[in-house]
């Protein structure tokens, strides 16, 4: 179970995910803010604040990923310069 754990917060080649752990830690803001507006409204929320919240919450892996696409795709260095 710890190994799972472990798995879900790291990248493929094993190193640490920030960006993961950020999301986790927004995903939970997220459900705060959602069980206090329920709460004080006895309302769900409208479609454009979860969808706000559901940007809120993925932005981070998704600013990691688009990094990774973006070197992924420009010009490296040749070996003979």
């Amino acid at each position: 179970m710890l190994n799972f754990i472990k798995s879900i917060f790291s990248e493929d080649d094993g190193s640490g995910s920030a960006s993961r752990l950020l999301m986790v830690a927004h995903a939970i803001m997220g459900c705060i803010w959602g069980t206090h507006v329920v709460y004080h409204s006895h309302a769900l929320p409208d479609p454009v604040s979860l969808a706000g919240v559901t940007a809120f919450i993925t932005a981070p892996y998704a600013v990691n990923k688009m990094h990774s696409a973006v070197t992924a795709f420009s010009p490296g260095q040749s070996k003979g310069d």
